[in-house]
């Protein structure tokens, strides 16, 4: 398996397609945290609504970043759809867990409030469960799902913006929200959340990938 997720993130790394929502992570970060971005927890809440899209983005990029017909042959030698559903998740989540350090670490050299190591990590669980829910959300609207590019971006824009329409009913709303009023006792609910979604996102693409192949 580690085999593997090492053979997609070369084809991934090769292919340049994460600098896109890299780059545009640090920028926007970059932005967000240009001068006082209030309370340590409370300034947490802009990069945390930040990395869920880009995250979703992350995840459709790794989908794709192979075409159907090298997918298939990927899957052949790996030994399964299943095989490379799951290492497929796995190098999304690394991303994203790439994502969640730089956007924890971001503000405590930035914004002049303190923060404490409680406050650093209670950031960084927050981050990561926003983030795996974006990943589960653009796995689920790409290939093998969703099979086209268009109606792929289509609705990954369209599930981010529900997400934040329908509030603390989602994982994403659920951190935003306690965030937002300096109360996470959420996030482990959330968190299981945010990995299911994941979970059924590599599920999705093994049962789905050998029938649309």
């Amino acid at each position: 398996m580690i085999a593997l997720v090492k053979y997609l993130a070369v084809n991934l790394l090769r292919s340049q397609r994460y600098l896109p929502p890299l780059l545009l992570h640090c920028a926007v970060l970059s932005m967000m945290f240009s001068g006082d971005a209030g309370e340590a927890l409370f300034a947490y809440a802009g990069s945390c609504a930040l990395i869920y899209p880009v995250a979703a983005w992350l995840g459709v990029v790794v989908a794709t970043t192979e075409d159907p017909v090298q997918r298939t042959v990927t899957a052949v030698t790996a030994g399964g759809w299943g095989r490379v559903a799951v290492a497929q998740a796995l190098l999304a989540g690394v991303g994203t867990a790439v994502l969640a350090v730089i956007a924890t670490l971001w503000p405590v050299f930035t914004n002049p409030h303190p923060y404490s190591l409680t406050v650093v990590g209670l950031g960084a669980a927050a981050h990561l469960v926003c983030g795996f829910t974006g990943v589960g959300v653009g796995m689920l609207c790409s290939r093998p799902v969703i099979g086209r590019t268009g109606p792929s971006l289509l609705a990954v824009v369209a599930v981010v913006a529900v997400t934040f329409k329908v509030g603390q009913a989602t994982p994403v709303g659920a951190v935003l929200g306690g965030l937002a009023h300096q109360d996470l006792g959420a996030l482990p609910v959330a968190g299981t959340a945010a990995v299911l979604l994941v979970v059924l996102s590599a599920v999705a693409a093994w049962w789905l990938g050998p029938r649309r192949a």
